[in-house]
């Protein structure tokens, strides 16, 4: 079974390790129940990595950060060290909009699930191919649910990307009414084939600082990279 490493890097003023693994159960739940039940993403175990300890061979990572600049310094790069997937959730950039993390994070967790590599896309009805994100069209705080008393984010589903007959939910808390529709607050990526990677965003996103610039590091950012330009993490552990 894939594991999934969570570990906290973020300073203690921005979020405490307790903070952090009291999200842990949620992310189980939303992986394994809610977003396999819709993409088929299969099995996950997530385990609490404490900072000095070196994550499980083969693991991929959710780190939390303070924000892209602790990143670059502590040398968590575009992928593990080992070249397999990898989320940052950035916490103060986070709290800066006054954003929930715990959305922020589920946000990170549910889109590597469904394209760890950030090189899915989908054709619509006029040729546009949109990127393969499922949480951005429904980014914003107001379209999460709880699972237990943690707040995460909403997703949406195959019929997003779908066409004008698709049938069946949009987006897993019904709050999307067409395919390709991007919600107040929510982004998402077209590919132009003469300007490159172009974001749509919704109204509220606009005014955001995450939705004005993405992070160096982000997946925003990375789809926006050629992949051979990623770089493996050189994070070392109990130094």
């Amino acid at each position: 079974m894939l594991q999934i490493a969570v570990i906290n890097e973020s300073s203690a003023d921005a979020i405490s390790d307790a903070d952090v693994q009291k999200m842990i159960p949620a992310f189980d739940t939303q992986w394994n129940k809610d977003l396999n039940s819709v993409w088929g993403v299969g099995a996950a175990t997530f385990l609490w990595v404490p900072r000095q300890q070196t994550p499980p061979t083969g693991s991929w990572w959710v780190v939390f950060l303070d924000n892209s600049d602790q990143a670059d310094a502590l040398a968590y790069h575009d992928l593990t060290n080992e070249g397999l997937p990898i989320s940052k959730v950035f916490v103060k950039t986070i709290q800066a909009d006054k954003t929930s993390v715990s959305v922020g994070a589920t946000h990170e967790i549910c889109e590597m699930a469904v394209d760890p590599w950030l090189n899915s896309a989908y054709q619509d009805p006029t040729g546009v191919f949109w990127a393969g994100e499922v949480c951005d069209p429904v980014e914003d705080d107001q379209y999460g649910y709880t699972l237990g008393n943690i707040l995460v984010t909403d997703f949406v589903t195959p019929n997003w990307f779908g066409h004008q007959h698709s049938r069946g939910d949009i987006d897993y808390q019904h709050h999307s009414a067409a395919p390709f529709e991007v919600l107040t607050g929510g982004y998402a990526q077209k590919f132009d084939p003469s300007k490159g990677w172009q974001q749509v965003t919704g109204s509220k996103a606009l005014r955001s600082s995450m939705g004005a610039r993405a992070p160096i590091g982000s997946r925003r950012e990375r789809r926006t990279r050629h992949w051979k330009e990623w770089h493996r993490s050189e994070h070392h552990w109990g130094s």
